[in-house]
């Protein structure tokens, strides 16, 4: 069951350490000298965070949490767009991050990106997502359908090359259908949330130079 894909939503402490430790092993060795910011479980415990697991391990999990549910990241940074406040159909995304993919995989925070996408159009009660990335990932999420509305700006202690975007989730959703993800996404849709590499592979392409898209 080496190649199968698993999609899935943290119910537990359990998930919830899975994905705490995939952040630490992707974020520590960029910023050794700061404190575990990206360890909020608070925000974790308001928000949903998804993982995706092959074999059996997490290589990719994100988190989305309501603008109106919490103090989010963004907010909390004084990057959340001033029309965007209070708007529960908002969700900050946010800790998408991921192990490289090897030979035949296809980049494990797309994947993740798209099933959670699909996912939550069909479950809550979400129109766009809110973020910020650096700049060296804006071509991913923007292939992706999310768009700049600002920076780029400094966020101290991590860099000046970040940058504020928008997504409407369900131009997610298509983009990446064009992109041949249409089969996960459809699958998606109906609740599959296993898959094998002969489910994916198909007809899916990555956009050149835009593989992944993270934090």
């Amino acid at each position: 069951m080496e190649d199968l894909y698993r999609f899935s939503l943290a119910q537990n402490i359990e998930d919830l350490s899975e994905a705490h430790a995939l952040r630490l092993l992707r974020y520590e060795p960029r910023f050794p000298e700061s404190e575990f910011w990206w360890l909020d479980k608070d925000r974790d415990l308001q928000g949903k965070v998804f993982l995706l697991r092959k074999g059996d391990r997490v290589r990719a999990t994100l988190r989305i949490v309501p603008v109106t549910a919490c103090t989010t990241e963004i907010e909390e940074l004084g990057l959340l767009p001033d029309e965007l406040k209070g708007d529960s159909t908002v969700w900050e995304l946010g800790r998408l991050v991921s192990a490289p993919s090897h030979g035949r995989d296809l980049p494990y925070s797309r994947l993740l990106f798209g099933w959670a996408s699909q996912w939550a159009l069909a479950n809550l009660p979400i129109k766009k997502v809110v973020s910020y990335c650096r700049g060296g990932k804006l071509s991913g999420f923007e292939a992706s359908g999310a768009k700049v509305v600002a920076g780029p700006y400094e966020i101290p202690e991590r860099g000046d090359d970040y940058y504020t975007i928008v997504a409407d989730v369900a131009e997610v959703v298509q983009r990446l259908t064009g992109y041949g993800f249409g089969p996960l996404l459809e699958a998606t849709a109906a609740g599959k949330m296993d898959f094998s590499m002969e489910d994916l592979i198909g007809e899916t392409r990555v956009p050149s130079g835009s593989g992944s898209v993270g934090q």
